[in-house]
């Protein structure tokens, strides 16, 4: 539900709504809160492809608690969503949509990223090309598991198996927990992947990564909403 260009125009969404319940009960409903409080799903505020850190899906809309994860939109094409003819300049770079994917999927939202067809209804070459190569550049991101490859290990074995399919958490009522890591031999490495098992809710609201460097622990990086690693 956009409303874009519509000024004045008043929608019967609850109508509408309640008639998509009848005939697709499953559907995700996205809306801006003020255009419709009682979507499913959220905007972020923006069309730049970016979540402020700190994105807690848990808001409070309509008088009470509701799950309603955010939904983060942005062009392929710099500042407008449709096609228009000679203007190859405004296809994103490789660098830029990895940016939008970091600070979009890479802080908990959803990245919907825009499209558009030519006259002929095709999606220009060069942009398939470009997509081609964003989906390449994601799947490079996450293709490697350091722990397993150089064998590292902790107690929290659940946790760094690479398996989504398995988690561990903290004990109920604890208020801080960490998982350490320790390699055989010294690694190197740019990025770090963590993610909270969201079947219980978010509950995690801080973190902070360590890596023992030359014998002394350096914060690595810091936040809200991940959880504490600590590697060794």
């Amino acid at each position: 539900m956009d409303g874009a260009g519509s000024a004045g125009h008043i929608y019967g969404f609850d109508r509408i709504i309640q008639q998509l319940r009848i005939w697709q009960p499953n559907t995700m409903v996205f809306a801006d809160v003020a255009l419709y409080k009682a979507a499913d799903l959220r905007w972020a505020g923006n069309e730049d492809g970016r979540l402020p850190y700190e994105n807690w899906n848990v808001v409070d809309r309509t008088g009470y608690l509701r799950w309603r994860p955010v939904e983060a939109d942005t062009p392929l094409r710099k500042l407008h969503w449709f096609w228009h003819p000679n203007d190859e300049a405004s296809l994103k770079s490789l660098a830029e949509l990895v940016n939008n994917y970091n600070d979009t999927v890479g802080r908990e939202a959803q990245l919907m990223l825009g499209i558009a067809p030519d006259r002929t209804g095709r999606v220009p070459e060069p942009d398939v090309a470009r997509l081609r190569e964003f989906g390449d550049a994601i799947q490079k991101l996450n293709s490697h598991n350091l722990v397993q490859e150089r064998q590292g290990h902790g107690w929290a074995a659940e946790a760094l198996d690479g398996d989504p399919e398995t988690f561990w958490s903290a004990p109920p009522g604890s208020h801080h927990a960490s998982i350490e890591v320790s390699f055989p031999q010294p690694v190197t490495f740019d990025r770090a992947l963590a993610m909270e098992w969201l079947n219980d809710g978010q509950h995690v609201q801080k973190y902070a990564i360590e890596v023992q460097v030359h014998g002394a622990m350096e914060a690595s990086g810091n936040g809200s909403a991940h959880p504490r690693i600590s590697a060794f």
